[in-house]
């Protein structure tokens, strides 16, 4: 059996196993439309999930994704969950040990140039009191900074709905290797 066969059938056992776990009113509480409170941006990573936040993420979360949780690659996704689907917050979650916050500070030469173009969005701070200290302080600071700064961009964004009360906008950092020292898988408000 290939690869590929092995991920199809975990992918349809791990579904036999939902449907399983769930009863008719878990499904048809959200078979007519979504009504989900929070829009969550956050990183593509893939140790990045929306369960970091809600236990049950369906109907409850509108999640979008990218390589370095920016609103300006994703407007139109970000738009539809605060004014389509009206949701009162907008979460930014920038993590730990993200690789697009690396790979934007060691530089993007050689990547293609669809991920360079993502990547050059991405801020980088010198922080000079870090000069003497190792990597992933710088990573962690990096990654800390783009989360203020992408929080920055959308609350000029949706200034008018943040004003009349609408929406908050929020910036958090997924700490699942406790760098910030608050213990391990916490999401840390920043």
């Amino acid at each position: 059996m290939t690869i590929h066969q092995q991920l199809l059938d975990k992918i349809l056992n791990d579904n036999e196993e939902y449907v399983r776990s769930h009863d008719l009113d878990y499904f048809l509480g959200h078979s007519r439309g979504q009504s989900p409170q929070i829009t969550m941006l956050t990183c593509s990573d893939s140790r990045v999930s929306s369960q970091i936040i809600v236990q049950d993420p369906v109907n409850r979360v509108f999640v979008i994704k990218n390589i370095g949780n920016q609103v300006a690659t994703c407007e139109g996704s970000l738009d539809y969950g605060i004014y389509h689907l009206k949701t009162p917050l907008l979460l930014i979650v920038g993590h730990t040990d993200c690789g697009a916050v690396k790979a934007r500070i060691k530089g993007v030469r050689g990547e293609p140039r669809t991920i360079r173009r993502e990547l050059l969005s991405l801020p980088t701070y010198s922080v000079e009191s870090l000069q003497d200290t190792d990597y992933d302080q710088l990573v962690r600071e990096n990654v800390l900074n783009n989360i203020r700064y992408q929080v920055k961009i959308a609350t000029g964004k949706y200034q008018e709905l943040i004003q009349k009360d609408e929406l908050r906008v929020v910036g958090a950092y997924y700490d699942f290797r406790n760098d910030l020292g608050q213990g391990w898988g916490r999401v840390v408000l920043v």
